[in-house]
């Protein structure tokens, strides 16, 4: 199986991120194992802002929210 993410464009209030190939990079290694551990989500919450958690690691809440939305039809 292959899954393709592409995002267009990600808008990060209120956080100092790092290097955005190295955040790329973080991200897509953990999306790839949120995929290999959960499988693809079977629904996907309304699209909106998510609030982050005061010291959550950047690159895996990302990843979160893009596995979320992975449920949503196209």
């Amino acid at each position: 199986m292959t899954i393709e993410v592409d995002v267009h464009e990600l808008v990060l209030t209120g956080v100092e991120a790092p290097d955005p190939a190295a955040l790329g990079a973080a991200v897509s290694a953990a999306l790839a194992r949120l995929v290999a551990e959960r499988g693809l989500p079977q629904a996907a919450p309304v699209p909106g802002p998510l609030p982050a958690r005061p010291g959550a690691d950047l690159p895996a809440a990302l990843a979160e929210a893009i596995w979320a939305q992975l449920g949503r039809s196209a």
